[in-house]
């Protein structure tokens, strides 16, 4: 679906089948590298949503003992285990259809019609992109999954 960095694909790859065997949910993982150290982030959460401050404690040492035995990583690197947040990275295609109907922003690799950055109405998911209301053109904008550079749910504070 939204293409992770080349190393967070190859950590989901590796880390997914546990989380999963302990009960919670990959979301995402964020790669980012530094000159001195790089940044390893990756989103957790239960089934249905909600998880606590001590599922995560529980679950980062394990993730970071498998992480040292995989060693996928090159050079020094800092572990983050969290929760998603309230707007939610969307990566897969079952992330989309669970907030279709919802508010999201989409940023892409390509403009669209000068435009690179979306927020509105998710009102079509299928296996090859989404269409959605934009609030800024008030036009449908249709979005295939290879063109997106990042997807997130938008919470809508004035709801």
């Amino acid at each position: 679906m939204v293409a992770l960095h080349p190393v967070g694909a190859k950590i989901a790859e590796l880390l997914e089948p546990h989380i999963e065997r302990k009960g919670y949910v990959l979301v995402s993982v964020e790669y980012r590298k530094g000159t001195r150290s790089s940044l390893l982030r990756l989103l957790v959460d239960k089934p249905g949503g909600g998880i606590g401050l001590n599922d995560l404690e529980k679950l980062s040492p394990v993730l970071g003992d498998l992480l040292d035995v995989y060693d996928p990583i090159e050079g020094r690197y800092t572990l983050e285990v969290s929760s998603p947040g309230l707007n939610r990275p969307l990566r897969k295609l079952e992330h989309f259809e669970a907030v279709r109907g919802e508010r999201i922003k989409i940023r892409t690799h390509h403009a669209h019609e000068g435009q690179k950055s979306f927020v509105g109405r998710l009102v079509e998911v299928n296996a090859s992109g989404i269409e959605l209301d934009d609030e800024s053109t008030r036009r449908r904008v249709a979005i295939s999954f290879e063109d997106m550079q990042a997807a997130n749910y938008e919470y809508n504070f004035d709801d």
